[in-house]
């Protein structure tokens, strides 16, 4: 049980600094706070669950340096690809895009990033981990194991939470794709008119569409899934090209 409560530990330590580190770097490069992360509390379990990868399966070698960086580089990449295609066949939706960056795969994961990981992960190896273990023996004789208890208990229940939210997002958003695909049919039909006319009505349908089946229904979760996530793609889903508009449109106006 105390090896387990030092697993826990660590997982959520990691994932702690991992969130830490993707609000600083995001909220630095929106020059805005970024509240980052899947889930509602301050951790990413993905960094947790990669370091705690490298920790078992690569620390052995940590005496040799190439070994070091390019195990943990494949480990964290293998990872975040199976993480990133979990999560769209999951919810329809793609959280993160390297399409921009050289040398990607499927827009999941890409070199530089990948080479990036390998260094993090020789400099928590090399320097980070060692005092991190102490914090933990720190923790461990201070609280026991009820630490770790209520760690599992915390992060259950806002996994639960959060995944009960996305399943609301999904729905919202499919039925505001479904609704959008049936103005369409009705703006068709007003093309007989003058064009100027039925573009402003169609606009007007849309701002119908944003307000009384999606805007007023969303909470504080699936809102901050949309202002902290500028390249959330929605897949499967009709016209979403026009539901990725008006996202854009109310993470503008900061709804």
């Amino acid at each position: 049980m105390e090896k387990m409560s030092q697993v826990i530990l660590l997982f959520f330590i990691y994932s702690f600094i991992g969130w830490l580190w993707e609000t600083v770097y995001c909220s630095l490069k929106a020059k805005k706070f970024v509240y980052r992360g899947f889930l509602v509390g301050p951790y990413c379990p993905i960094y947790g669950f990669g370091v705690l990868s490298v920790l078992y399966f690569v620390e052995p070698f940590e005496n040799n340096l190439l070994v070091l960086y390019v195990g943990s580089a494949v480990l964290v990449t293998i990872l975040e690809y199976v993480t990133s295609y979990g999560l769209e066949k999951l919810f329809h939706a793609s959280w993160w895009d390297y399409h921009d960056v050289p040398f990607n795969l499927n827009g999941r994961v890409a070199l530089p990033v990948s080479l990036f990981w390998g260094l993090g992960c020789v400099l928590i190896v090399k320097v980070i981990q060692p005092e991190i273990a102490k914090v933990v023996s720190f923790l461990q004789a201070i609280f026991g194991n009820y630490l770790a208890l209520c760690i599992v208990i915390v992060m259950g229940l806002d996994l639960i939470y959060t995944l009960l939210n996305m399943q609301g997002f999904k729905k919202l958003i499919t039925e505001m794709g479904q609704t959008l695909e049936t103005n369409q049919q009705e703006f068709k039909q007003r093309l007989n008119t003058k064009m100027e006319i039925a573009t402003a009505d169609w606009q007007k349908l849309k701002e119908r569409t944003k307000k009384e089946h999606f805007q007023n229904r969303l909470n504080f979760q699936q809102r901050r899934f949309i202002n902290n996530y500028p390249k959330l793609t929605l897949k499967n889903i009709k016209n979403s090209k026009e539901v990725r508009h008006l996202l854009e449109d109310l993470k503008k106006k900061g709804q």
